[in-house]
């Protein structure tokens, strides 16, 4: 990937004005298909020097007009990587096109978004991807770190610059009900709070491809794919695996293949790349927007990369050519495809089986009546109320006191750590503060097998979403959108706050079909 470091004091600041246009926003409203190249700013590098290393790249950008622009990744290297608003707008100045600038929410919250917001407004950006963000890199163990979740920051962008073009990201290489389903869902909520097209993981499996593209048609979303392409070779993918890349599925079958090509006098470059170009050709028959391309580095990689496209689309003239094409392409040399998706693998074509265990459904069905009783319209609602409502300030003594009855009662039965805004009835009555980046509106992209991200637990999300299901309330994971806890409220009790009707707000968002539970 190409890196680079943020010297500012060895680079020449922007332009007041930028003199560029947004050609993402023009392909996507006039349903042009676009590429972008990924640029991966590194702690490791120097902005300046690396600039001046893909001036050829730069130049394609400029005056290839199927290239919308780059697209600047965040903290991808290390948690110490530089913020990527600079080097966005330099790539912008240099090439003449708004890029799409990367946001990740891991160890930051609502105040680094409005800094950032501000940046770009300063400089003129006005493409953005907005993500939760992988695991922290160099976090210490035990150490607890906040993220702010995707669909919370995509409203909070939209409401403090709706001008915005925002981007989200979806991964489809899910290959357990639970997990595919639960992602297909926060979708719902991310469209719900405003994301202008999406964006997937890389990945390998083109029936997922469609099966995303699928989806958003059948739920009315309305907003454009764009898929996230990387030419894969034995190296890289042995160290994906070896280092378990957030949401990157490499099957054992398909480095087999990769392997075998290694042999090869080129070491499998060329195959790699003609099965790179054969992706981005797929895309379009599968109807996605465009394209976002990852690991091009070099203007002779660019300009391979073009040589096979140009080839492959005189030969591809329909999607059945295309696919023939593609399976020679993963085929081994003794006979037989590689597969890219691993054993017993789930797609929305088969059986949702997936139930909750007795145990979870009766909790489930415990806590509703509960939460009715002492928290809504029962008679214990009204005494508790009466006794809670008058209790201010956050923080003070008597709050102290509520908040420590309150982890007292709630911490064994949900892991609660007293956030001061409860949503366990917006979230099927699992804290979401037991997940490690305290989501509350569905999972991130780490997941697999239905495994969190950190491997050391069953993902929330996917509990979430059978308990959902049976309770037949599976359309709250698509349209409730459940805020983030703001930082001063922690280490508060939300009973006095919640009968004053100063609870969570949660929006609820209508798409025109409802969800077939």
């Amino acid at each position: 990937m190409m890196t680079m470091n943020m010297t500012e004091s060895m680079l020449v600041s922007p332009p007041d004005a930028l003199v560029n246009v947004n050609a993402i926003r023009h392909a996507l409203t006039s349903a042009q298909f676009f590429w972008t190249l990924e640029f991966v700013p590194s702690v490791d590098k120097v902005l300046r020097d690396e600039l001046n290393k893909i001036e050829g790249l730069l130049a394609s950008v400029k005056n290839y007009p199927l290239i919308a622009g780059f697209s600047v990744s965040d903290r991808v290297h290390s948690d110490r990587d530089p913020d990527p608003v600079t080097a966005a707008s330099h790539l912008a100045m240099r090439s003449g096109k708004q890029p799409l600038v990367h946001w990740s929410g891991k160890g930051r919250d609502i105040m680094d978004l409005h800094k950032s917001i501000a940046r770009m407004g300063d400089m003129e950006l006005e493409n953005m991807l907005l993500l939760t963000g992988d695991k922290l890199k160099e976090a210490a163990p035990g150490d607890r770190h906040r993220y702010l979740e995707s669909v919370p920051a995509v409203e909070e962008v939209k409401r403090f610059n709706p001008n915005l073009l925002v981007a989200v990201a979806l991964n489809p290489f899910k290959y357990r009900e639970e997990d595919c389903m639960a992602q297909y869902l926060k979708l719902g909520k991310k469209v719900g709070a405003g994301a202008d097209y999406v964006v997937t993981q890389i990945g390998f499996d083109n029936a997922k491809y469609q099966e995303a593209r699928d989806w958003v048609e059948k739920r009315n979303y309305q907003v454009p794919l764009v898929a996230n392409l990387m030419p894969m070779l034995a190296k890289r993918a042995r160290y994906m695996r070896k280092h378990q890349l957030a949401g990157v599925t490499v099957t054992d079958s398909f480095l087999a293949l990769l392997e075998e090509e290694e042999k090869l006098p080129d070491q499998g470059v060329g195959r790699s790349m003609r099965r790179f170009a054969l992706q981005i050709i797929g895309m379009r028959f599968l109807g996605y927007a465009g394209v976002q391309l990852t690991g091009i580095h070099t203007s002779k990689q660019f300009a391979h990369l073009q040589s096979q496209v140009a080839e492959l689309n005189d030969f591809c003239k329909d999607e059945n050519t295309w696919r023939q094409a593609w399976q020679e392409c993963m085929s081994f040399p003794q006979g037989g495809m590689a597969e890219t998706a691993p054993p017993r693998a789930w797609y929305l074509s088969g059986q949702r089986v997936a139930h909750a265990s007795v145990s979870e459904r009766l909790k489930y069905r415990i806590m509703e009546h509960t939460h009715d009783f002492m928290f809504s319209n029962g008679p214990g609602a009204w005494l508790f109320g009466k006794l809670m409502r008058p209790i201010r300030p956050r923080h003070g003594k008597l709050d102290h006191a509520v908040e420590r009855f309150e982890r007292m009662v709630k911490s064994p039965l949900f892991g609660c750590e007293t956030c001061g805004m409860c949503r366990l009835a917006a979230t099927q009555y699992v804290c979401p503060e037991t997940c490690p980046k305290g989501l509350a509106n569905g999972p991130c992209g780490g997941t697999i097998e239905n495994l969190c991200e950190f491997r050391d637990r069953e993902c929330i999300h996917s509990v979430k979403y059978r308990i959902a299901k049976d309770a037949g309330v599976l359309d709250q994971l698509e349209t409730w959108l459940v805020p983030a806890v703001p930082k001063e409220i922690r280490h508060s009790s939300s009973y006095p706050p919640h009968f004053r009707g100063e609870g969570p707000e949660i929006r609820v968002v209508q798409f025109k079909k409802p969800l077939n539970k």
